[in-house]
């Protein structure tokens, strides 16, 4: 299951954060899972709930945001999501078009004990 080695990297990326801001140990922890990522959100939770234990992300909540696809056309250069996975662009109809979003796991937010909250982009 590669998304163990997925919630593994994460929770070193939230150690960092977590080190990098003097925080002992994180409440909230947010990750944004898009449609070609590749991810199952229900085997990223399950990972999470395995892995965080005896962590600093122990008691940390997940909250998981599902993406949206969104593609920039090369002809006309707009952006358009795609609901499906039908690669048009909604613009002009061309084929031609790049992902520029919604294919990855991807760390939004940090809370931890510290009113700080953290964000990534």
């Amino acid at each position: 299951m590669h998304e163990q080695s997925l919630v593994k990297s994460l929770l070193r990326q939230v150690d960092e954060v977590l080190i990098e801001n003097r925080g002992s140990w994180a409440s909230s922890v947010e990750v944004e899972i898009g449609p070609l990522s590749g991810v199952e959100a229900d085997l990223v939770r399950s990972a999470f709930e395995q892995l965080s234990a005896g962590t600093r992300c122990s008691n940390a909540t997940l909250l998981i945001q599902l993406s949206l696809l969104v593609v920039r056309c090369r002809d006309c250069l707009s952006e358009s999501r795609l609901a499906g996975f039908v690669f048009r662009c909604h613009h002009c109809g061309s084929g031609n078009v790049q992902v520029i979003s919604g294919d990855a796991l991807r760390l939004l937010s940090v809370t931890m004990d510290s009113p700080v909250e953290i964000e990534h982009a």
